[in-house]
């Protein structure tokens, strides 16, 4: 276990170690910070009030808009899934949805929805949707239909067939979308408070910008680091007691 952590702690050390020397001798701290510096200045502001009031609406709008994400992509990949006919329909329109970047329609969703958290919330499901609904929607298709007739023969129940031989089916591929995801609501959430909010951690890093707070970006930086580590961390817990049927689960290859 020991050995585990040291190995994941050991090459953060040796980039922050470098960064540290290069600050020192190299570059000019005040345009690349320097990590003692940012450390003294991250303990300083975690004990005032507004960071953590930009962190807390920063979590909600993740939080809301990835949970509608999840849920609405999820549903409409899953029923997609299983009705090829409509499918080929609605997929070209859902692909060009999706394509379409969102830092170009960011300003006028905040525009129509206004600069407060229902404008970052909408970005957000905008950017978990699809990601959810391709994730869910490709699962469905790779499923041996043989599988679903073989439980049918058995007069299993539509129910049944959903938490038997689907639910299982898809488990993998809808926590692997729901991790990846999570960076993607992050980045949704910043994009518009960097262009309009009245509080966050997208504002937090504008405003220390704009001071010209090197040590203030980065306090920024790592306060979100830790939001994605935390809901990172709490979906790979439920992954892991949804999956425990799967034991090679996460281990990955064995090597060549």
């Amino acid at each position: 276990m020991w050995k585990r952590a040291l190995q994941r702690i050991l090459p953060a050390l040796v980039i922050i170690g470098a960064w540290e020397l290069a600050a020192m001798y190299l570059f000019d701290p005040r345009f690349v910070g320097r990590p003692s510096a940012i450390l003294k200045y991250f303990l300083a502001e975690i004990q005032k009030p507004r960071i953590w009031i930009d962190t807390q609406v920063t979590f909600a709008e993740i939080l809301i808009g990835y949970v509608i994400g999840v849920v609405t992509g999820g549903a409409a990949g899953f029923y997609l899934g299983f009705r090829p006919a409509l499918a080929r329909i609605v997929e070209p329109y859902l692909l060009v949805l999706s394509a379409i970047p969102k830092l170009a329609i960011a300003p006028i969703i905040i525009i129509a929805l206004g600069i407060g958290i229902e404008s970052k919330v909408f970005i957000v499901v905008s950017m978990v949707f699809f990601l959810m609904f391709y994730a869910v929607f490709t699962a469905v298709k790779q499923i041996e239909p043989d599988f679903i007739h073989q439980a049918r023969i058995m007069n299993a129940s539509r129910i049944e067939v959903i938490r038997y031989v689907v639910a299982p089916a898809i488990s993998p591929s809808l926590f692997d979308g729901m991790k990846t995801s999570i960076v993607f609501a992050m980045v949704g959430a910043l994009l518009g408070e960097f262009i309009a909010a009245k509080s966050g951690l997208g504002l937090y890093i504008i405003n220390a910008q704009g001071a010209f707070n090197v040590n203030g970006v980065w306090t920024g930086v790592i306060m979100i680091c830790v939001l994605i580590a935390v809901l990172t961390a709490l979906i790979g817990l439920v992954e892991r007691r949804m999956l425990r049927w799967l034991p090679d689960h996460g281990s990955g290859p064995v090597g060549l």
